[in-house]
């Protein structure tokens, strides 16, 4: 029994010392945690980042091109413009014949005839410029 009073001696010298001092402090948890917490956002911003980079390279590859827009150019002008009179009297103009009616025939089926004639004629309208006056102006004769 010899060993048996050997460990009760050591276990009462233990017992008699001080407890050695604590290796983890709060003060060094909270500053292992902030650390953790800095890197750990640093890694999602970066790897945010180069998500979408890689994503917009992937869509610019993938994606046709496409031709640059050019600028619209204005249409042609018209040859000969109207200036604006001040004179209130109406613009001449012919009127259009009046048109005919032709008969209308049935087919034995009940169906309209597919073309029917017509008897209206094209009318022409003119667009004279005029002067300030009222007047017609001459058409320019080059020589």
């Amino acid at each position: 029994m010899v060993r048996e009073d050997d460990l009760r001696a050591a276990f009462s010298a233990l017992h008699q010392e001080e407890a050695p001092p604590r290796a983890v402090t709060a003060a060094d948890l909270i500053s292992r945690g902030e650390k953790v917490r800095t890197r750990r956002r640093a890694i999602a911003v970066v790897g945010s980042g180069l998500a979408t980079v890689v994503v917009v390279a992937v869509a610019l590859a993938v994606l046709p091109g496409q031709a640059p827009v050019e600028p619209a150019t204005p249409g042609p002008s018209p040859a000969t413009t109207s200036p604006v009179s001040s004179d209130p009297s109406p613009p001449e103009s012919t009127a259009p014949t009046p048109a005919t009616s032709a008969p209308v025939s049935t087919s034995p089926s009940g169906e309209p005839p597919k073309s029917a004639p017509s008897n209206t004629t094209p009318v022409a309208v003119t667009n004279n410029p005029t002067s300030s006056a009222g007047q017609p102006i001459a058409p320019a004769t080059s020589r």
